[in-house]
């Protein structure tokens, strides 16, 4: 049967009319996905996660801040002259240092050079070079200490056009696309040069792509090398040059292109290649580099000036040499730039330097910023962590527990009392084996250290630290009918002594004793105070350490020790920065809540200094501790935990050891805790004096009976006291007999009148 023609042609003309349709809602398919690209963030850019800056001022011990360290770990370069931002020199008077610039959450900082003299180890002057002044301090930028990728780990700085100098967009267009301002994203030149080489070679090996077709390869399509995928990159290459400015092209291509590997992750763009190969912004490299950084991008692997230094030199004057024939740049400037080394910065691996640190500062603010937004929003948050002292606490937790059995666990923090800050955070032995955060979910009992609260509340209510109480055995009766027969720790009962005596010594039978004579409500109110939600069970036992805290708990606690009675809770956040710049949080430090009363904190502290001198933690000199630094072991049931606090006005320190299974680990706080914070605080804590409240007075008492010192005395010592509750009776110990008896008379004459 034949076919009418006019059915043919309807026929041709419904096909004709359905392919125009297919090709225009292709066409518009297209033209809706590249105009994505300018609503919103068309990249994934990492988080990154920065410790606290370091602010250096004279006075400071470049040893015990880790001056040495900080500069290894932020790349700065040792150079015989300081010419340029990242490098330092260190000669016998002291360290001469360009200062990177860097960008914190409410300002920016432009690269400085400064000098500080140095006398030993101590700083002694800070000089401004650039202003050829002396100043107050000098600020070293913060550490990146952990990058959050999505599942494709790019890492990528966004760069503006502006940013970058003639001579790298020139390098780019000699080399990637010599015709870019030309074409409208199809070179026809390009493309039949690449045509004859593929039939040549019988398959696909040079595709011809301009910048504009490699962008829309990257963003939009595969990297398989088929004609379909390259006629797609074609005609959406035409499509995006119809809907974007050349600049605006050149922009999003500097920014997407890849180049290279930086362990786990991908470098992408050339404002992060320039930060992480030269150690400069992208406006501060120079011919040779640029010509690098364009010669790199056709061949990354191959060409990398890590691991192929001398293709990466002969492909960089390959750049240098077509910029030359296209009269981009001078004869001159080639010869200068070609006889340049190649020299990058060394690349360490992107590692999380604080693990358990990390975790919790992202475990703070999951509801808000979850780690998908994370992964991709180029957020910028900046912590409270001292990388010196993380580092120093990890260190030296691995060393304590190195000789110890394999079942003990270990966690230490370290807190800046005045404003709340956690400064160092390590919460098990081997993040890799273990990622359970000991510092925050374990909760055990605390031992000893619930001590400083009872003699605290003593304080309170008209005990005096010259108090006389009664260290011999008792016997409680428990709720239940049981009779509680606490034991000192040596087994030893030791009468009368003074109340400060049996804190720095920690007996057990003496602050039971004290404690039933306050009351088991007015400890746990005062536990409460400090720990606010806490669940303190009202049972003797409390006296001793019957209380579960986890070792931030116990920070908090000691920390108002540490700060004159405030408490302020712990932080981990100072601000939080959006891609944009715009700062979405800023923690303000403050003052924080009274909860202990500063003269009766002053009056425990001078007990706790001497627990480190001469009470449980006496052996803590044999690690250098310096003088003022206040002290608590704390011990449980069955050798459990083993638990140490250290102090200064600045500094606390807490270590816990313990077994994840609740299994006796035979240490002491003393043998077990006290070494590994002894050894940190050797490094870390300087040397201090605590503020006297006006309200504290001292006075000479005798040692027998806390009585006023006589002249004659020679067993006396220094106590301080709030004032109106100091001893007024005169001890007559050491008095002679003759005068004795002269006074008697004297005295009864008085009484006659």
């Amino acid at each position: 049967m034949k076919i009418p023609i006019r059915y043919l042609k309807g026929i041709g003309i419904c096909l004709g009319l359905a392919i125009l349709l297919l090709g225009a809602v292709a066409i518009l398919d297209a033209y809706r996905e590249i105009r994505k690209i300018g609503v919103g963030t068309i990249w994934h850019i990492p988080s990154r996660i920065y410790s606290h800056e370091l602010t250096i001022t004279p006075g400071m011990d470049t040893e015990r801040i880790g001056l040495d360290g900080r500069l290894e770990r932020l790349r700065y370069r040792y150079a015989q002259n300081v010419l340029a931002p990242g490098e330092y020199k260190w000669d016998e008077h002291g360290l001469t240092i360009f200062l990177h610039p860097f960008e914190y959450a409410s300002r920016k900082a432009e690269a400085a050079l400064v000098r500080l003299n140095v006398s030993g180890s101590k700083i002694t002057r800070i000089i401004s070079i650039d202003e050829a002044r002396d100043i107050e301090s000098v600020v070293l930028e913060p550490e990146c200490i952990a990058e959050i990728f999505d599942e494709k780990f790019e890492d990528r700085t966004i760069v503006t056009l502006d940013e970058c100098p003639a001579f790298l967009l020139d390098a780019l267009i000699s080399t990637e696309d010599r015709r870019f301002y030309e074409h409208w994203g199809m070179d026809v030149r390009s493309l039949i040069r690449a045509a004859l080489a593929n039939i040549k070679a019988g398959g696909i090996t040079e595709g011809g792509s301009t910048i504009t077709q490699q962008l829309i390869k990257n963003l939009f399509l595969t990297q398989k090398r088929t004609f379909g995928r390259k006629f797609k990159e074609m005609w959406m290459a035409f499509i995006m040059e119809a809907v974007y400015s050349k600049p605006e092209i050149l922009e999003m291509y500097i920014n997407e292109i890849y180049m290279g590997r930086r362990g786990y992750s991908g470098i992408y763009g050339l404002g992060r290649a320039a930060r992480l190969f030269f150690d400069k912004d992208i406006s501060d490299i120079d011919l040779a580099e640029a010509a690098l950084l364009a010669g790199i991008i056709r061949a990354p692997n191959r060409y990398s000036p890590y691991a192929y230094p001398a293709d990466a030199l002969a492909r960089r004057n390959t750049v240098l040499e077509l910029m030359k024939d296209s009269r981009m740049i001078e004869p001159g400037l080639f010869e200068e730039a070609r006889n340049k080394p190649i020299r990058v910065i060394p690349i360490e691996p992107t590692l999380k330097h604080a693990p358990y640190f990390i975790d919790h500062v992202l475990a703070r603010i999951q509801d808000q910023y979850p780690a998908t937004r994370l992964a991709k929003g180029g957020y910028r948050i900046f912590t409270t962590l001292d990388m010196n002292m993380q580092q120093t606490a990890q260190t030296l937790l691995t060393h304590g527990l190195k000789s110890k059995d394999d079942g003990i666990e270990g966690a230490v923090i370290i807190n800046d009392p005045l404003a709340g800050d956690i400064l160092a955070m390590v919460g098990g032995k081997d993040y890799a084996s273990s990622q359970f955060n000991r510092c925050t979910q374990i909760r055990r009992h605390i031992g000893s250290l619930i001590k400083p609260i009872l003699y605290y509340t003593a304080l309170r209510r008209g005990y005096t630290l010259s108090s006389f109480i009664d260290d011999s055995p008792i016997t409680v009766t428990l709720e239940d009918g049981t009779l509680w027969e606490p034991e000192n720790f040596d087994k030893i009962s030791h009468g009368r002594i003074m109340i400060r005596d049996a804190l720095i010594h920690s007996y057990n039978q003496a602050t039971v004793r004290m404690g039933m004579d306050l009351g088991l409500h007015s400890i746990a109110a005062e536990i409460r105070d400090i720990l606010p939600g806490i669940f303190v069970k009202e049972n003797p036992s409390l006296f001793l350490g019957a209380l579960d805290c986890s070792p931030l708990e116990v920070t908090m606690l000691f920390s108002a020790f540490a700060n004159q009675g405030y408490s302020i809770g712990p932080s981990c956040i100072k601000a939080i920065v959006n891609e944009n710049g715009t700062v979405l949080r800023q923690d303000i430090d403050g003052r924080g809540e009274q909860v202990f009363d500063p003269a009766a904190v002053y009056l425990i502290n001078s007990a706790l200094m001497e627990v480190v001198t001469s009470g449980t933690a006496r052996s803590a000199q044999m690690y250098g501790i310096s003088d003022g630094i206040c002290g608590k072991t704390g011990t449980t049931n069955d050798l459990r935990d083993s638990w140490f606090v250290g102090f200064t006005p600045d500094v606390v320190v807490t270590v816990w050891l313990g077994n994840d299974e609740f299994k006796p680990i035979g240490l002491t706080g003393a043998s077990g805790a006290m070494p590994i914070a002894s050894m940190i605080l050797a490094r870390i804590a300087k040397t201090d004096t605590w503020n006297v409240p006006d309200d504290i007075i001292f006075c000479s008492i005798d040692r027998s009976n806390g009585k006023l010192a006589g002249r004659w005395n020679s067993n006396s010592m220094k106590v301080p006291y709030i004032k109106g509750t100091q001893p007024t009776d005169v001890s007559d110990v050491g008095v002679p007999k003759v005068l004795k008896f002269f006074r008697s008379i004297f005295k009864d004459k008085d009484g006659d009148h």
